[in-house]
């Protein structure tokens, strides 16, 4: 299938713009006039060069943020008595995103072919097990509008965490950057210009400085075999991160300050998908299956993985979270009760709520501590180098006072 931009005239004689997906350009002139859109201009959406398709642009899916706001306008309009298809068609009205007039008209095209709207949404390119869960549930149980809100939370929540997760990295990343930036311009720099003066006035150096102008030295020799070098190592970080990665993931969640915060920020997720899906009436095995899915971490997720079985004959949920180190006792007790009461659905969305919390303090807590400690190793590397360049001017002025 083809994509066609189109400007055309309506049956009321009104100018409208937009695309439309047919074998072929013939074929979508005929389905333009058959619903009464007489096309003026039609032309299939590629460039000349061959060199790439604006195909993959219009069939590129939507954000989360997109997703959000259409399912919580969606939400509105079907609370409104408005039937899905002219609800969703409306979407596709003043929509200047190609992509999106693209994916509107997929479900709505979807819809028109009798499929359900998790199915067309399926078809138009979402993939989320959790949303298209959701929005299953929603249909069985006609309470779409309800559902399509839990699911708009639910990316919103999503984001959020991801977004506490590198606000926290995020300064002393930038910080380290800048620092690695001025050390590597004084090398190649500043230092070579200082060597020029020690060795015209033959002076005897200390350790430290020579050990500063060496490892200038051997950066300005031999810049094509550091550049192959920090090449090779981003390489073979890409090939273990990809070949290894449950060990990576593992070892993410054993490091001392941001364990934590990749560990939570996982659990957030799950228990927060959990409890909204059995709030949906999904059941409790299809819905921990879900959730799993949920997480990014594999060597987390393979911990819960290798307990559906068990989930699936029947062992009490909180029985599974104890034997899963990575979960916290609070959380296991917390989810202990609701299954006693039988109110699991709220108590896992408390345990999210407490997770978040928890996360939301050791941001700020490891925030407050990098900060200091990330300047503190700027500042000895900085100082470093400045000691050693200035040391040998001191020992000069040093023998010219006696």
């Amino acid at each position: 299938m083809a994509v066609f931009s189109y400007r055309a005239l309506d049956s009321r004689g009104k100018e409208v713009k937009g695309v439309v997906e047919a074998p072929s350009r013939s074929s979508a002139y005929a389905l333009l006039k058959s619903k009464g859109i007489y096309p003026l201009d039609l032309y299939e959406e590629k460039t000349e060069e061959g060199g790439g398709s604006l195909l993959k642009l219009f069939r590129k899916t939507p954000s989360s943020s997109e997703l959000t706001l259409f399912f919580r306008t969606l939400s509105t309009l079907l609370d409104s008595g408005i039937p899905i298809v002219d609800a969703v068609n409306s979407f596709t009205e003043g929509e200047e995103k190609e992509h999106l007039k693209v994916f509107y008209k997929k479900l709505v095209d979807g819809l028109k072919e009798g499929l359900s709207f998790h199915e067309s949404l399926r078809r138009a390119g979402v993939k989320d097990p959790v949303i298209l869960s959701l929005i299953s549930s929603g249909e069985r149980s006609a309470l779409l509008p309800k559902n399509l809100i839990m699911a708009a939370e639910l990316l919103e929540r999503r984001e959020s965490i991801k977004g506490k997760v590198l606000q926290a990295l995020i300064y002393p990343s930038v910080l380290l950057t800048v620092a690695f930036g001025v050390i590597v311009f004084m090398l190649v720099t500043v230092i070579p210009k200082v060597k020029a003066i020690y060795t015209t006035a033959r002076l005897e150096l200390p350790l430290s400085t020579r050990l500063l102008l060496s490892v200038s030295s051997f950066i300005l020799n031999h810049y094509f075999f550091v550049l192959l070098l920090l090449l090779f190592t981003v390489t073979l970080f890409i090939f273990l991160s990809r070949k290894k990665r449950q060990q990576l993931d593992a070892l993410k969640l054993k490091l001392p300050l941001v364990g934590r915060l990749f560990c939570y920020s996982e659990l957030v997720k799950f228990f927060t998908t959990f409890g909204d899906l059995l709030s949906a009436g999904v059941p409790a095995v299809e819905s921990f299956k879900t959730a799993t899915e949920t997480i990014v971490n594999k060597q987390l997720k393979q911990e819960f993985l290798k307990n559906i079985s068990e989930f699936e004959r029947g062992t009490p949920f909180y029985q599974l979270l104890s034997k899963i180190g990575y979960v916290p006792g609070v959380a296991v007790q917390l989810i202990k009760a609701g299954e006693n009461s039988g109110n699991l659905s709220q108590m896992s969305l408390r345990v999210a709520r407490f997770l978040e919390n928890e996360l939301n303090f050791k941001i700020k807590s490891l925030t407050s501590l990098l900060e200091p400690v990330t300047m503190l190793i700027v500042g000895v590397i900085i100082g470093f180098i400045v000691y050693a360049l200035l040391l040998p001017i001191l020992s000069i002025s040093t023998i010219k006072v006696f």
